[in-house]
């Protein structure tokens, strides 16, 4: 039950999280005229440079919509369901996520959705806060890899939650374990 809460946590994070940080990344073209793409901005002195936040941006849309799956703790093998709602505002930067964990998540009760909100303009890891998880960050690289780490999770007896989870073809599938207590693993597809 307490996989099947991070594995949740884990989804919104990772939407929340999207992109891959190519700082520096440079080349040179030949141009007259200044340009703009959603991820490259091309200026008059032949000089194209990433512009990071559209690019974290442009990642975090790809993954953004809404998913349906399941977590299963493999330890005391129960399970639950697992939705997903990942919106991008591209004028804004901000990607929101809200996480909806089914059946008895760490133990108890079925908990209250998550609502998140990430500021995209920032590189990652992210930060956040939420009463189920406690204090966490997420970090994604730009292959769609998630990694969450809630290093005290309040409903697991301050133990640490370690999610690792990969986006391939619209589903996102990984696995959790809740030091020295749990290990489950869970998927999510696009709807």
């Amino acid at each position: 039950m307490r996989r099947g809460a991070l594995t949740v946590l884990s989804l919104i994070l990772i939407a929340g999280s999207c992109g891959d940080d190519s700082s520096g990344t440079t080349a040179t073209v030949t141009t007259a005229a200044p340009t703009t793409t959603a991820a490259v901005v091309t200026t008059a002195a032949t000089t194209t440079s990433l512009d990071e936040v559209a690019a974290r941006v442009a990642a975090a849309t790809d993954y953004a919509g809404t998913y349906a799956g399941e977590w299963h703790n493999t330890t005391f093998d129960s399970s639950g369901t697992i939705a997903v709602d990942f919106g991008v505002d591209p004028a804004t930067a901000r990607a929101t996520l809200v996480l909806d964990l089914g059946g008895n998540v760490f133990g108890a009760a079925d908990p209250d959705p998550l609502h998140a909100e990430f500021d995209l303009t920032a590189a990652g890891p992210y930060a956040g806060n939420d009463p189920l998880f406690g204090d966490y960050t997420v970090a994604i690289d730009g292959a769609g890899h998630l990694t969450v780490i809630a290093p005290a999770v309040p409903g697991a007896g301050g133990l640490e939650l370690t999610l690792e989870g990969d986006f391939a073809d619209g589903e996102f599938t990984g696995a959790y374990v809740i030091a020295g207590l749990a290990e489950g693993t869970f998927t999510a597809s696009r709807t």
